[in-house]
């Protein structure tokens, strides 16, 4: 594959042996050029695997362009004779985020929510995103639609409920969901919106501890799923699956107040992310999401 990299990205580069925590969708190896740059690459080969790392891209210029927050800046996407699909991207040394860092990430997620609805720039109205992004491996439709109830509800918890009936099996548990839980929980998701406007932020879209880092003492975030969305939807993921510092939320809510009805919301929140985990692995995800079902369908 080095070789191949050479071509398309017409410099000369060396893989290192380094030492990294990967995922577990891609491959992940780091090379250096002529003039001592170290470049961060991702691989996968199966299929679906291009689109995934052209959402990524986009989404990593997007994030970078706002220049709020720091995230890893995307040099190309490819892919070689073998079948390969690839993301080059700068190499960052990453480590866990301290409390300074934590604050400051809330404080600079903060600005990169707020970045489209300054009066300086020609927001976008919409929400959604231009290319298709994946949060892991699965797409997210994110056709611009004008009303976020509608946008949340039909592209994303629909889109996962289809998928979950797609997959093989027909579990009680999965048959309860898709007959009875979702049919009546669409109903009423209009009434966790009542009394707030939602007007679209740019969304990292996949924001939980593991995608945050600090490198040269600033906080970074990376392995976006990125769309213009609810700024409170990142604020719901980054409370699941890890802890972030109490000093991220009170810096965030520094600038953006919650709005009456936010610890609903974030539950309604959580739900895409367990039904997303629930089609990628099964296992323990699947009480977790009817647990959620149960304790949203109780709210109202």
């Amino acid at each position: 594959m080095e070789n191949e990299l050479e071509n398309i990205l017409n410099i000369s580069i060396t893989k290192l042996n380094m030492c990294f925590n990967e995922g577990c969708i891609n491959n992940c190896s780091v090379y250096q050029t002529e003039e001592d740059k170290l470049l961060f690459v991702k691989d996968n080969s199966r299929p679906g695997s291009d689109k995934m790392f052209n959402g990524e891209l986009e989404g990593l210029k997007a994030i970078c362009s706002t220049n709020t927050i720091s995230a890893p800046y995307p040099i190309a996407t490819g892919c070689t004779n073998s079948g390969q699909h690839f993301i080059v991207m700068d190499y960052l040394k990453m480590s866990s985020l301290n409390k300074k860092c934590s604050s400051e990430l809330g404080s600079q997620l903060a600005d990169m929510h707020m970045f489209n609805l300054q009066e300086s720039q020609s927001p976008i109205k919409k929400f959604g995103f231009h290319v298709e992004t994946c949060c892991g491996f699965l797409p997210q439709n994110n056709t611009w639609t004008d009303d976020w109830i509608t946008f949340y509800t039909e592209n994303r918890l629909e889109y996962q409920i289809q998928l979950l009936q797609s997959n093989p099996g027909n579990s009680l548990k999965k048959k309860k969901i898709i007959e009875n839980y979702w049919p009546r929980l669409k109903h009423i998701i209009p009434k966790f919106f009542e009394g707030i406007e939602v007007k679209p932020s740019l969304l990292h879209g996949d924001l939980w501890p593991g995608n945050t880092a600090q490198s040269n003492s600033k906080p970074v975030i990376f392995d976006p799923a990125t769309f213009y969305g609810h700024h409170e939807y990142d604020i719901a993921s980054i409370s699941l699956f890890g802890s972030i510092s109490k000093d991220f939320f009170e810096a965030y809510f520094k600038k953006i107040p919650k709005s009456n009805g936010f610890e609903n919301r974030k539950l309604l929140y959580h739900l895409f992310h367990y039904l997303n985990h629930w089609n990628h692995f099964g296992g323990s995800y699947v009480d977790l999401t009817m647990n959620t079902f149960e304790s949203l369908l109780n709210a109202y």
